[in-house]
Order: C-alpha cells, then structure tokens, then sequence
C-alpha cells in the first residue's frame, strides 16, 4: 500500500491529508489533521509527520500562502482545489465557493475540464483572519459568533464592502447599545453578500458547494442558501468539515500522480 501526503499550509492554519492507495483501487482518504500553527507552521508540520511516518510515505506535495517553506511539489490553489472536488463529487459540472483565512474565491468546474477561477481583492473583507480580529472585540472566538448569530431574524444593518467602514459601523452600533447577535449576524451577512458578487448566476454552473472555514457558519449556508435560490441554483448539502481539507486533499492526490 502506498501513501500520500497533501499538505496545505494556510496564514492561520495547517491541514494535512494522508492518502492510502493499492493496486488498481481508487485511493481513499485514511487520515487527516487541522492545526492551528500561530506562525509557527514549520515545527507544527514536522510534528505531524513524524507521527504519520513520512519517511515511509511514497509521496507528498504542498499548497498554500506558505507552501514554498516546504520542499515539496507545490500545487496552484485552483489546481488542487479543482482536483478534490473531482475526486469527492465527480465530474459533473459545479461552482466551488471557498472562503478562508486570507481570501475568498469562486471555482467554475464546467464541462470537459473547462475551468473558471475568481478571487477577491487584497481587501481583507470576507475573510476568517478578517472575521476573527472582528469577533474578538465582543471577546468572543469565530465558532462562538457563528452560534450566536445563526438564529437571529434581523440582522443589524452593515455596510459591507469596506473594512473601515464595516468596523465603523460595528463601533456604532455597540456604543449605542445594539445587541451582540444582531451585529454578529449583519457581520456574517455583509461578509457574504461581499463573496456572492463573484457568483454569476447566469455563467456558473448552477450546482453549488461551499469550502474554507467561514463556510461552516450555520448563517452563512443559511445565507448562500437563500441567495441561490433566489437566482435558480442550489447548494449542494454536504458535511462542512469537508470543506476544510479540500486544498490538502487535491495534494495528495497530485502527489499520486506523480
């Protein structure tokens, strides 16, 4: 049996995927880890793999904002995401929206390997590093928000396209004595409808899945939910832990390859 290993070394976390492949089987996915490296992704990595025994691991390759402090196939993000998509759903066209850490991005999968990538500006807004600063004014972590502001029916009213003006408004609204959810909850939705504008409705493939960390928020699915159906696509309901591996897992299967 041979294993690979993908490694996707992200501004904030590091996730790995250990592939198993034998003979002429599909591989399968037998192990994976999510860390976070607090900047200190090289020992955090190492750890990893010493307990996984690289040195009888048949091949590896990286991706990431940090991928090039490791000595291994480095992978484009819309190569790697491109691939696990395949490899968990099939060939069937689909739009893969991720939200991370340090960036947001829209991946069309159209037919015959046909393939369309969008990603955001340098403006921080939409992003978990941006969201996690956010949150932790109310000393509150992103999971905690997210539970908190997943019920609530009125959102407060954000101006969601730029960063100062959103902490701005949050700083307002606090010291008038609006209600933590509320603000909560129009943070999650300025942070989406600032994602959704690189969804094209008419162009995309109308099956869509959602990737990256921010989009585990109930309210955020929620969101994107609505917001297909509004424009006659659909969000395709599967297990938001998924999402979290997808880069580290079209590393592996890139290392198989190789």
């Amino acid at each position: 049996m041979a294993r690979f290993i993908g490694i996707d070394m992200g501004a904030e976390t590091l996730k790995v995927v250990e592939l198993a492949a034998e003979g002429a089987a599909p591989p399968r996915v037998t192990r994976r880890a999510l860390v976070e490296h607090h900047k200190e992704p090289g020992p955090r990595l190492l750890e990893i793999l010493r307990g996984w025994d690289w040195a009888g691991a048949a091949g590896g390759a990286v991706t990431g904002r940090l991928g090039r402090q490791v000595q291994l196939q480095r992978v484009p993000l819309k190569q790697a995401q491109a691939k696990a998509h395949r490899f968990l759903h099939g060939p069937a066209p689909a739009t893969l929206v991720s939200i991370g850490s340090h960036g947001f991005s829209v991946l069309e999968l159209r037919g015959e390997g046909q393939e369309v990538f969008r990603e955001n500006s340098r403006c921080a807004q939409g992003t978990g590093n941006f969201l996690r600063q956010l949150v932790e004014r109310f000393d509150l972590d992103v999971e905690q928000a997210a539970r908190l502001a997943a019920p609530v029916e009125q959102a407060a009213p954000l101006s969601g396209r730029c960063p100062v003006i959103l902490k701005t408004d949050m700083t307002h609204l606090a010291n008038k004595g609006e209600g933590k959810d509320r603000i909560l909850a129009g943070l999650l939705d300025a942070i989406c409808e600032n994602v959704q504008v690189l969804v094209k409705p008419r162009l995309s493939p109308p099956t869509v899945h959602l990737a990256g960390g921010v989009a585990r928020a109930e309210r955020v699915r929620t969101h994107f939910r609505a917001f297909l159906a509004r424009n006659g696509m659909t969000l395709v309901e599967a297990p938001p832990e998924d999402g979290l591996y997808l880069e580290a897992l079209g590393c592996a299967l890139a290392a198989a390859e190789h």
